[in-house]
């Protein structure tokens, strides 16, 4: 995924999900989020700017923008710090830095 970067714990998640519908879906839509697709269901973070969250059914994806200075892929966008069920979406948010 080109102008994507999954952190560690975003990679552990995509593993955890396991094959199947969800991780096509999240797939997908990681994927429009790279090709800056407008028609996606994103929000951001209350209270936690610069983090803005996308939903992909009954998961969630917790992204922000690459900020400048830090050591990723040149054509890196987006940082992607968790992948997670919507009833751990709280937790998850709560570990962002």
């Amino acid at each position: 995924m080109h102008g994507i970067v999954l952190a560690r714990r975003a990679e552990r998640d995509l593993r955890r999900i396991g094959a199947g519908e969800a991780l096509t879906g999240i797939r997908e839509a990681l994927e429009s989020l790279a090709t800056g697709a407008t028609n996606l269901d994103i929000k951001p973070l209350a209270g936690n700017a610069p983090w803005h969250r996308l939903r992909v059914g009954d998961h969630r994806i917790l992204y922000r923008s690459v900020q400048s200075g830090e050591a990723v892929d040149s054509g890196a966008l987006w940082l992607v710090a968790r992948i997670v069920h919507r009833r751990d979406l709280e937790r998850a948010v709560s570990t962002l830095s």
